[in-house]
């Protein structure tokens, strides 16, 4: 029998008034893996992960979490059950030192009543090691710089040991070097079994780090095929449906 699949997801609809953001949309990560998730904007791509977080109640379709069918209210019992996000926003309290932020909302507690500082410094430092992550614990949140912000966010979705990770966009705000960085992390995270669910536009980083591609358009499911098997213009196509024949169409304005 072949290894279940660590998510899948069926028949996801949602609807909004007057809009169906998705209709039937499916999804299966494997463990070990990169599953990217491509589509124009608006093509429901934030929205599918919306609803395997709890975020938005799904209004059809099936989530299943290591063969376990699973619902989450919200995204706390989503982290609890192994799904962390890196969301495109930061949702960071940027008044707080970063261990702060890490470990928000699940301190590490002495007698169940004092938070234990030394725990948490010692966790987030572990954690910190572990993912060449160089940022100091002590520092308050809105002195870093959005990458280093960023890093940090990374950082607290693989401290709740998630079987799957999403990353939305993460790049977007990353340095050459960061970038090179966040890819040594998900590789880090494969060897350890998990799923990776990565959003992105950029197409030359889809086709280095992904396992699998899943193409979205219009709220619908489109395809999922091998990484290996697919050719930049490949993607395009089948993100905008059309064939397009120059990406860069030529200048015709003379100033």
């Amino acid at each position: 029998m072949a290894q279940p699949a660590l998510l899948e997801m069926k028949g996801i609809t949602k609807e909004f008034p007057g809009v169906k953001a998705l209709d039937g949309v499916s999804l299966t990560v494997r463990a070990g893996t990169v599953h990217a998730l491509m589509g124009e904007n608006g093509a429901g791509k934030s929205t599918l992960m919306k609803c395997l977080f709890g975020i938005y109640r799904k209004d059809g379709g099936q989530i299943f979490l290591e063969g376990k069918e699973v619902n989450f209210k919200n995204s706390k019992e989503a982290m609890e059950t192994g799904v962390a996000m890196v969301h495109q926003e930061l949702n960071q309290a940027l008044t707080r030192s970063v261990q702060d932020n890490l470990w928000l909302g699940r301190y590490p507690k002495i007698g169940g009543l004092m938070v234990d500082e030394a725990a948490m410094a010692r966790d987030t430092k572990k954690i910190f090691e572990q993912l060449g992550v160089e940022v100091n614990p002590k520092a308050i949140m809105s002195t870093l710089p959005v990458s280093k912000r960023q890093m940090v966010e990374i950082a607290k979705a693989v401290s709740y040991n998630a079987k799957i990770v999403v990353f939305d966009e993460p790049t977007s705000s990353l340095t050459e070097a960061e970038v090179e960085h966040l890819f040594r992390i998900i590789d880090m995270l494969k060897e350890k079994g998990c799923g990776i669910i990565y959003i992105s536009h950029k197409m030359d980083e889809i086709l280095r780090i992904s396992d699998d591609v899943t193409i979205m358009r219009d709220g619908t499911w489109v395809a999922t095929r091998p990484a290996k098997e697919l050719t930049m213009n490949e993607i395009i196509k089948l993100m905008v449906g059309r064939e397009l024949t120059n990406r860069f169409p030529p200048k015709t304005n003379t100033p």
